[in-house]
């Protein structure tokens, strides 16, 4: 029996190879890469608990890990343990950390300097070397952090007006 649609055909069987050619050669756009990348925001705050509940129930973050203890190895090897009160704030599904960190407040209301803005960067050396090229001031060296399983190499720098900009090298371990 004669194929009474053979132009129909042959565009569908045209149609449906082009689709497979279409197909095979579309390849996803590979994930833009993570670093540099804004990190975290770091603010200082009289008392934890209250803040903790405050931005939780305003904003629907989530507290990934509460830090009592870090230890710190200074550029020249020397280790030092500190106690400390800070929590790590995320929004469900987003890896960007709100850290607030229970400091005392002086009575004008002025936080301590330790605020900052932290980036993650691979190769902490090399950032290291832009920023100073850039202008960064106050460098010290690159230290190592450790707290519950996360380990980082960090180097904090002055920005312009005096802001603080703090590298960070995940060694191992997340937050």
């Amino acid at each position: 029996m004669p194929d009474r649609f053979p132009v129909r055909r042959l565009a569908l069987v045209a149609t449906i190879g082009a689709l497979v050619t279409l197909a095979s050669a579309w390849r996803p756009r590979p994930p833009a890469p993570l670093t540099p990348r804004f990190n975290h925001v770091m603010l200082t705050v009289a008392n934890l608990d209250s803040s903790v509940a405050f931005y939780t129930r305003a904003f629907d973050l989530e507290v990934a890990q509460r830090i009592a203890s870090l230890t710190v190895t200074r550029p020249d090897g020397s280790t030092a343990e500190r106690e400390v009160k800070m929590a790590f704030l995320k929004f469900p599904g987003q890896e960007f950390v709100f850290e607030l960190a229970e400091r005392k407040v002086a009575d004008d209301g002025i936080s301590p300097v330790f605020q900052h803005v932290g980036v993650d960067v691979t190769d902490i050396e090399s950032a290291a070397e832009r920023v100073k090229a850039a202008g960064g001031q106050g460098f010290n060296g690159i230290a190592v952090v450790e707290a519950q399983g996360v380990k980082a190499r960090t180097a904090f720098f002055k920005g312009p007006d005096g802001e603080n900009v703090e590298l960070m090298q995940i060694v191992s371990g997340t937050f």
